[in-house]
């Protein structure tokens, strides 16, 4: 850690130095733990070429000030951009338990994941959201609150090289669709304050449940992007292992159970089925490329590339009624899967049986 944050972090919190440090492994940012005397803090640094430089992270802990059981910011500073939090107890998480041996461990863990999510999307109240866009217009004003149109744009820019590559048609009609997708899901009544990347190690498991962890991409979005994580599954985590689906049905139904029962409406169910469908395009096109050439195929430790670009784009065609966007998932699926062969994309660890 870069010895000028740990002072400025430690005069800060009233001290001249910290006790000591040890380091954190994962994560895009310098992560370590610190101490004085008795008291544990978590000091992270963020890499000044990042998305956003930490303004996403610093702007979410403001605004949620420890609700849903979230690291409350305790100091922070610009330049260079760093954020001290407190330390939450607990030990492992949900990755950990998919990539464990003991389904039943793995499936309660999911539950307490959707529990923590729909618990954290109830703390991301009108007044939660209102600060975050005003912490991060003051922190960044060039970044958006809502960042995951960029996404989709960005996508259906890459599609056309990728279809004439593989000798497809252009999909003008698809890729319009997938462009305004983000659109479909608006409005305030299901905005949440979403971590954009709650993946299965961006989180702890205590006595109490989960809690969760790293707002590096931050955004205010439909809150059916993130349950729809879950039905993907995990489409920005590396370990994107196919989950049994009545696990799955499982906990989406223990998300909306806490959301109550507007979440159980078939409105919300549609805006789930689109977001998964969402995602299963949208990743794919950001994938391809890296897939195309380099086969990945050989690791162990995390499914490969293009084994979940398959199976995202199997289900995406798959979806019913079909439109222009199943077609092209199709289209793309068929042309890969001659490509590659048949690759199937595994459960996690802990479910296969």
């Amino acid at each position: 850690m870069d010895p000028d944050v740990l002072q400025a972090s430690a005069r800060q919190m009233g001290f001249q130095a910290w006790d000591g440090q040890d380091e954190l492994t994962g994560g895009r940012s310098q992560t370590v733990v610190v101490w004085k005397r008795d008291q544990h803090f978590v000091l992270k640094a963020y890499d000044p070429a990042g998305p956003s430089a930490g303004a996403r992270e610093q702007s979410a802990l403001h605004a949620l000030d420890g609700a849903s059981g979230t690291p409350r910011s305790l100091a922070e500073g610009v330049d260079p951009s760093w954020v001290l939090m407190s330390r939450l107890a607990g030990t492992g998480s949900l990755a950990d338990a998919l990539l464990g041996s003991d389904p039943e461990a793995a499936r309660g863990a999911l539950l307490s994941w959707a529990e923590a999510l729909a618990r954290l999307h109830e703390a991301g109240t009108p007044q939660v959201r209102a600060a975050f866009r005003t912490a991060l217009e003051g922190r960044a004003p060039h970044l958006d609150a809502r960042s995951l149109p960029k996404d989709f744009t960005d996508a259906a820019a890459k599609l056309p090289r990728l279809l004439d590559e593989l000798s497809l048609p252009g999909h003008e009609a698809a890729l319009s669709v997938l462009q305004d997708l983000p659109a479909r899901l608006a409005g305030e009544e299901w905005e949440v304050l979403s971590p954009a990347d709650a993946c299965p190690d961006n989180n702890l498991l205590d006595a109490d449940g989960m809690r969760l962890l790293d707002f590096e991409f931050a955004e205010l979005r439909h809150a059916a992007w993130d349950v729809a994580y879950l039905r993907v599954p995990w489409p920005s985590c590396w370990c994107a292992w196919r989950l049994p689906d009545d696990v799955a049905d499982e906990a989406v139904a223990r998300y909306c159970s806490v959301r109550g029962a507007a979440a159980q409406e078939s409105d919300f169910q549609e805006a789930i089925d689109l977001a998964t469908m969402g995602w299963q395009v949208m990743t794919s096109a950001h994938f391809i490329p890296g897939a195309l050439t380099d086969d990945d195929n050989a690791r162990t430790d995390r499914p490969s590339r293009r084994a979940f670009v398959l199976h995202r784009l199997g289900q995406a065609a798959c979806t019913s009624p079909s439109n222009a966007l199943t077609t092209l998932a199709g289209d793309l699926h068929g042309a890969l899967r001659e490509r590659w062969g048949d690759l199937r994309l595994d459960q996690a660890p802990s479910f296969r049986l």
